[in-house]
C-alpha cells in the first residue's frame, strides 16, 4: 500500500489576478521549503442543549478558513513574489517598500501516493507574517505566516493545462559568510555593536472577515503593519545601553550576499529600543544586551522597511 512521504510533498505557488480564483491553465512555481503547516481549520459547534440520558445531542461545521505557516531557509530570488505580498507592494527599479496593496496567492501541496497523486489547493491566501533569524554560524531562517479564504474540494489530478516551473537553486543564505555591512546607529551608537543574533518580524495584522451566510470567510482586512525584533549584542561599551535610556532613533540595515555575488539590502531606517541592558550571566559567558525594538514611519523613505535586491553582475 502506497503512502504519503513528507519527503515527497511539492509545494506550489501561483499569484491571483482576482483574491481567491486560482488562474485558468495557472503556470505554478515550485517552491523551497523545510515544513509546512498551512491547511483547512474547520470551526465546529458541539450543542450544549441538556439531554435526559447525558449524551451530546450533535455537533455541527458551521465554518473553516485557511491559516498555518511554512518553514525555509532564505535564498535570492526564490521568494520575491512572497516578500511583495508580505509587504503589499512591488519591486520598484529593485526596491520594495512595505505598501497597501492587497496581493494574494494559491498554494498547492501535492502527495505523492504511487499510482494516483493526491492535490490539496489553498485559494486567496495572504502572507501574514514572516519571522526571519539570523543566528551566528547558522543558515538563515524564515517561518511565512498564511492566512487563506477557502480549499476546493481535493482532486487527484493537475488542474486542466497546469505547468510547473523547476524551484530555484539559488544557494541558501547563511548568517556566517552571507551577511554583511550590519549598521547600527544613532547619536550614541556612532560604530556599530557586535550582534550574536538578529531576528524580526513582519506582521500586517490582518483580520479574518466573517459575514452571515457564507461559510468561509468574505475576506481579510489589513491591521497595522509592524516591523519588530531583537538583538543580542556584545556589551563591549555604554553605547547600546545610553540608546535605550535615552529613547534615541536608531537606523538598521544589513546585506546579504550570496557566493555569486546576488545581494538582498533590508533598511529599517527608524526603530526605537523598547528596552534592554547589561546582566551578570556568571562564569563562561559574554555579559550581552538583549535588546527589543520597533520600527516606525520613516518620512525620508515613506515606508517603515526597504529591501532592496541587486543581480550578480
Amino acid at each position: 500500500m502506497s503512502f504519503a512521504d513528507g519527503s515527497q510533498v511539492r509545494l506550489a505557488d501561483i499569484a491571483e489576478a482576482t483574491i481567491g480564483t486560482t488562474p485558468d491553465t495557472p503556470g505554478f512555481q515550485v517552491m523551497r521549503y523545510r515544513t509546512a503547516s498551512v491547511r483547512i481549520n474547520k470551526q465546529v459547534d458541539i450543542s450544549d442543549e441538556v439531554r435526559a440520558d447525558r449524551n451530546v445531542p450533535g455537533i455541527t461545521d458551521v465554518g473553516r478558513a485557511v491559516s498555518g505557516s511554512i518553514d525555509t531557509r532564505f535564498s535570492y530570488g526564490t521568494y520575491d513574489s512572497w516578500l511583495e505580498r508580505l509587504l503589499c507592494a512591488a519591486f520598484s527599479t529593485n526596491v520594495l517598500k512595505n505598501g497597501v496593496t492587497p496581493k494574494t496567492g494559491t498554494l498547492e501541496f501535492t502527495y505523492e501516493q504511487g499510482v494516483t497523486d493526491s492535490y490539496i489547493r489553498y485559494r486567496g491566501c495572504r502572507w501574514n507574517t514572516l519571522d526571519l533569524t539570523l543566528r551566528s554560524r547558522q543558515p538563515v531562517q524564515a517561518t511565512w505566516g498564511i492566512m487563506g479564504i477557502d480549499s476546493p474540494t481535493p482532486t487527484s489530478a493537475i488542474i486542466t493545462g497546469a505547468t510547473y516551473t523547476a524551484a530555484t537553486t539559488t544557494e541558501d543564505f547563511n548568517a556566517g559568510l552571507n551577511v554583511a555591512n550590519l549598521s547600527i546607529g544613532s547619536t550614541s551608537l556612532v560604530s556599530s555593536p557586535k550582534v550574536q543574533a538578529l531576528s524580526f518580524r513582519i506582521n500586517n495584522n490582518i483580520y479574518q472577515v466573517d459575514v452571515v451566510g457564507q461559510y468561509a470567510p468574505y475576506g481579510h482586512g489589513f491591521g497595522r503593519f509592524e516591523v519588530t525584533g531583537t538583538m543580542t549584542v556584545l556589551f563591549e561599551s555604554l553605547a547600546a545601553y545610553s540608546a535605550v535610556l535615552n529613547h534615541e532613533d536608531v537606523a538598521i540595515s544589513f546585506d546579504m550576499t550570496d557566493a555569486a555575488g546576488n545581494k538582498y539590502t533590508f533598511a529599517i531606517p527608524k526603530v526605537k529600543f523598547t528596552d534592554g541592558g547589561p546582566a551578570a550571566p556568571g562564569n563562561g559567558q559574554p555579559v550581552v544586551l538583549e535588546v527589543p525594538f520597533q520600527a516606525f514611519y520613516d518620512a525620508t523613505s515613506s515606508a517603515s522597511l526597504s529591501i532592496t535586491k541587486t543581480d550578480a553582475s
